[in-house]
């Protein structure tokens, strides 16, 4: 895996990586190419020390500061930032938080019970998009959703409020207005722009990570 630069626009959308099994290596390093902020929490930190990149800042139990501080030594500058809290994945939140960041893509593993939870309170304040079990989760806080697709492109739809009215347009067997009582799947029938919407309740959109995955 490449390196990236050392030059830091917090404009892009920081890198935070909770789960290193998230991803292949390969999709990793496209989501490496712009130079994110590179944050990695304490349970993913021998893993990602292998893969050879540059961290910017390690979220850790503040209790274990001084045994990470020798494996981190290469890695200067580096900050390594100590909670009490052991949930680090909104801790790193805090972090992205207080420096202004305006999105994250995160790896994680949502088969831990808090994870998709977290991301969604956190994405009140900033965008996020969630990497796992190498798809790409989506958290839509408005319920407006678009984007140009290839035809065939498939979606998960998961709705996350009560009382969700859907409405889909550009796929076979849209929806219109009608009641989301469990998660859905679309295939995009166009090749061009899809449309979702609810009636302003919050989904999840799921996809297959692609090559145009990070755009």
């Amino acid at each position: 895996m490449s390196s990236h630069h050392i030059v830091r626009d917090e404009q892009e959308p920081a890198l935070l990586i909770d789960d290193p099994k998230a991803l292949t290596i390969e999709d990793v390093d496209q989501l490496l190419e712009w130079s994110p902020t590179v944050i990695v929490t304490e349970k993913a930190l021998s893993e990602v020390l292998k893969w050879g990149i540059k961290i910017d800042v390690v979220v850790a139990n503040i209790a274990n500061l001084q045994t990470l501080k020798p494996r981190l030594a290469e890695q200067s500058p580096v900050q390594l930032l100590g909670f009490e809290d052991d949930d680090l994945l909104a801790c790193a939140y805090i972090f992205l938080l207080d420096h202004k960041y305006p999105a994250v893509n995160v790896m994680a593993d949502i088969y831990q019970s808090t994870v998709l939870d977290t991301v969604r309170e956190f994405s009140k304040q900033i965008d996020s998009i969630v990497f796992a079990i190498h798809q790409k989760w989506t958290y839509v806080s408005s319920g407006h959703f678009e984007k140009w697709v290839m035809v065939s492109h498939h979606f998960g739809i998961h709705p996350v409020a009560q009382n969700t009215f859907f409405t889909s347009e550009g796929f076979y067997n849209d929806y219109e207005n009608e009641m989301l009582l469990e998660p859905i799947e679309l295939t995009a029938e166009i090749t061009g722009k899809i449309k979702l919407k609810t009636n302003e309740k919050p989904l999840w959109i799921v996809e297959a990570v692609t090559t145009d995955s990070y755009k």
